[in-house]
């Protein structure tokens, strides 16, 4: 009877998040009302093939040649409704199987791996409209931070608090046993507290941002300046340093993992030094003696770099690569997730970012796959991006899957293989990025649809930065309708599309939607006053 309850309870937890978020498909000639523009929905709806009974697995099987549409939707909801199922208020951090683990003694322990695998599971939660999903998270931060300020003292004589790539349910911090290409890499809990930065940018929750955010943020930000060193040139460097799971050749032509100031040590410094200085403006803390050190060694840390071949170099020296299509592409974390490589102010690091992903190829493990798929969204290269999300729709044979990298069980579950659950979590945070992209005052409109493969579809629901909930319909390829609705006082947004930028001022409460632009993408020359 216990069991029977619990099963009750939840379907109607589940229910009441479906309910109150779940899609609402649009037919191909909807408009958007007002009443289409209130917050707490989330619809993404391709016109694609109509119902027939067909199996999950053998609409699977056929998408390399149908590429249907309505599976990508499918998948994309699926992979919201998974973070609902085991992220909520009181419940323990997904871990590398949520909570679909079947064995006594899974792979990786089932544990939380902090290079990538814990910050994908929650890619979706800001931009998918699941804020709440992210509390088990936070949480979990403030135990690594707990323990790590330990770690910091005894394993570096740091203030500060730290934590390594592979953590567990206890949150341990300290390095793993095992070769310092994994085990020694102290980045992770950095890596983490962006997500806090990033809560704070999407709903302007001032009381987290004071009363979670930035302690925890202080204490990384005091662990990073101890880490730090002086090296050549007097830039600030960490040393040791390795690129997540990823070797060199080094000068004496012997593979090696250990050097100084990886690029993705770097990138995540920046972030977070960043996001520290941004909260004590907010908060009124400027003056405070950890920012002023933070502000002092920011534009010291060492500049990201090009390699001879064109690619961003992925350690300070321009090592020889063993390995061209590592799984990991940690060295472009600053393109995404992070934001120090953009299209409009870093062009040169984006070529470079595209000659990596080239350099890398296609294959990997499912998590790899949709890293690379939102990497190219930020590139706003549609193509590779969609060539990614159909890299992904591959089925997997569990009892064959040594055969397979990435791809999908019959199920919907991501493979490495075996299965890992952080690829039905980065494929709806890289569909939300193809759609729609923001930063504090910008707003990208669909910046990298693939128009012969999605041509008419809309998506209702989806977040941006500054309590924005974001509405966008689409036929032929062409923007059709755009509708925003504002939970802010005032905010003034730029939005563009296609090289068209309009200016808008949002108020509290309102729904907008963008005629002007609509009529600017049809004027040419665009007229003089092109604000909203």
């Amino acid at each position: 009877m216990h069991i029977i309850w619990m099963i009750i309870r939840v379907f109607f937890i589940v229910f009441h998040y479906s309910f109150r978020k779940a899609p609402r498909v649009f037919q191909e000639n909807a408009s958007l009302t007002r009443n289409e523009l209130v917050p707490f929905q989330s619809d993404l709806s391709f016109k694609g093939s109509e119902d027939v009974k067909v199996s999950t697995a053998e609409r699977v099987k056929a998408f390399q040649t149908d590429e249907d549409p309505s599976l990508v939707e499918l998948l994309f909801q699926y992979g919201r409704y998974l973070l609902i199922s085991c992220s909520r208020p009181g419940t323990q951090v997904a871990n590398l199987q949520g909570i679909w683990n079947k064995d006594l003694t899974p792979p990786w322990d089932g544990a939380q791996h902090l290079n990538i695998n814990l910050q994908m599971n929650y890619w979706p939660a800001l931009s998918c409209n699941l804020k709440e999903c992210q509390e088990p998270l936070f949480e979990y931060i403030s135990s690594l931070s707990i323990s790590g300020s330990k770690t910091a003292k005894v394993n570096y004589e740091a203030k500060g608090w730290v934590a390594h790539q592979v953590s567990d349910l206890w949150a341990k911090t300290s390095p793993d046993a095992g070769q310092a290409l994994w085990a020694l890499w102290p980045m992770g809990g950095a890596w983490l507290c962006t997500h806090l930065w990033e809560h704070y940018t999407y709903t302007k929750d001032r009381d987290f941002l004071r009363e979670k955010a930035y302690p925890l943020l202080e204490g990384c930000a005091s662990f990073l300046l101890d880490w730090l060193i002086e090296g050549p040139g007097g830039y600030l460097e960490t040393n040791p340093s390795t690129s997540p799971e990823h070797m060199f050749i080094d000068p004496d032509g012997k593979p090696a993992s250990v050097s100084y100031s990886s690029t993705m040590d770097m990138s995540i410094i920046k972030e977070v030094f960043s996001a520290i200085v941004s909260a004590a403006k907010i908060l009124g803390r400027n003056e405070d003696e950890l920012v002023q050190r933070v502000l002092e060694a920011l534009p010291r840390l060492l500049p990201t770099k090009i390699a001879r071949d064109g690619s961003v170099m992925e350690w300070a020296q321009d090592f020889q690569d063993p390995e061209v299509s590592h799984r990991h592409v940690s060295h472009l974390f600053g393109l995404f997730p992070g934001h120090t490589i953009t299209v409009e102010k870093t062009p040169d690091l984006c070529k470079a970012a595209a000659n990596t992903l080239n350099k890398r190829g296609e294959d990997g493990p499912g998590w790899s796959t949709m890293w690379k798929a939102a990497l190219w969204a930020r590139l706003h290269n549609s193509e590779h991006a969609y060539r990614m999300v159909k890299h992904l729709f591959v089925l997997v044979d569990p009892e064959n899957e040594g055969n397979y990298e990435g791809g999908l069980y019959s199920n919907l579950f991501t493979a490495h293989p075996p299965f890992q659950i952080d690829a039905n979590f980065g494929f709806p945070a890289a569909i939300a990025e193809m759609l729609v992209q923001s930063t504090a005052e910008d707003l990208y409109l669909l910046p990298a649809l693939p128009q012969d493969k999605w041509a008419n579809g809309c998506v209702k629901g989806l977040k941006a930065r500054g309590k924005l909930t974001v509405n966008i319909c689409w036929k032929e390829g062409d923007l059709r309708e755009v509708g925003l609705w504002s939970n802010e006082q005032n905010s003034f947004k730029r939005l563009h599309y296609r090289g068209i930028t309009v200016k808008a001022n949002l108020s509290l409460g309102r729904a907008y939607t963008f005629n002007r632009l609509l009529k600017c993408i049809k004027t040419q020359p665009l007229p003089s006053a092109a604000s909203c």
